[in-house]
């Protein structure tokens, strides 16, 4: 008996140190998004005048507010998983960043959520008003697409397929499109998959193009490409369940949620499920791949 104990007190241990370690790897790959994001904005080369600066500032308050940084290092690691240097992906993770920021933007105006709060900082148009909040927005979401013109003109071939992907996934096709569903749905009643759909396109798809485009950049065989593919959708979709869960009990679980819908436990199995879906989509790449797999099990478990 003693020794079993002992046995399941190691394996702990080497679990928990295991945890620290990947959390430690995922922390410093966070800072260098963080430093690539405000130097790339400090530095851009910009016309002249009182306005442009004001609008400099208006971009960097926003895409320097903290916050997970899940899209770019989530690029970052599947480049790593093809030994891809991280400052050949580090330009698209940061041009998927922007769009990401220039939607919380837009998402936060009076026309839109109306919120005053974003990561415990007044929001943007609550600083620098509603007109410059929304140019500020605009001006990341261009920014984003002449980023990878310029960052990847070396290899021509690459920027095409990057600019169509992201595009996807920003636009009327992906975010855009899924958040159109949303504000016109009102109080209809949604079913799982129409929630599932709704969440593929206005969460899911950048988070997907996160991977996609990453693994694009590194050379991975198309086959390896498409199953990446699958892995990321799943592991959007996981993201906005984990949120849906998270919110449980904080507002009202309407029929637009998965809890609304299946109810906390139904929910928490249907998170299960994806995030199996997913890694099943990773594990047909690498049968080792600890930080996408930490990524998966990160979400499954986050507290916020």
């Amino acid at each position: 008996m003693g020794s079993l104990l002992s046995l399941i007190l190691r394996q702990r241990k080497t679990n928990l140190d295991l945890a620290i370690q990947l959390e430690q790897e995922m922390a410093s790959r966070v800072q260098t998004v963080n430093q690539f994001v405000e130097k790339y904005l400090t530095e851009m080369a910009l016309p002249h005048g009182e306005a442009i600066a004001e609008l400099r500032k208006s971009m960097l308050y926003s895409a320097t507010n903290g916050g997970k940084r899940f899209r770019p290092v989530l690029s970052l690691v599947v480049g790593e998983l093809f030994g891809c240097p991280q400052d050949r992906i580090l330009p698209f993770a940061a041009a998927v960043e922007f769009v990401h920021t220039y939607s919380l933007i837009h998402d936060d105006l009076p026309c839109m959520d109306n919120d005053d709060i974003r990561r415990g900082k007044p929001t943007n148009h609550k600083v620098f008003g509603e007109d410059f909040a929304l140019l500020a927005g605009d001006a990341l979401l261009t920014e984003a697409f002449l980023l990878i013109a310029e960052a990847y003109g070396d290899t021509a071939f690459l920027i095409a397929p990057l600019s169509r992907l992201l595009s996807e996934a920003a636009g009327i096709r992906g975010m855009v499109g899924g958040q159109a569903i949303d504000l016109r749905a009102g109080q209809k009643k949604f079913t799982q998959a129409e929630l599932t759909h709704l969440h593929l396109l206005k969460t899911g798809a950048l988070i997907r193009v996160s991977v996609e485009g990453a693994a694009l950049i590194a050379g991975a065989k198309p086959s390896e490409v498409e199953s990446l593919r699958k892995f990321g959708e799943g592991l959007g979709l996981a993201f906005q369940v984990a949120d849906d869960v998270l919110d449980h009990g904080e507002k009202d679980q309407d029929a637009r949620s998965f809890t609304g819908i299946l109810g906390l436990e139904g929910a928490k199995a249907y998170l299960q499920e994806v995030s199996g879906n997913a890694l099943a989509e990773l594990q047909k790449v690498s049968a080792k791949a600890p930080l996408l797999e930490y990524l998966i099990s990160f979400n499954q478990n986050r507290q916020v």
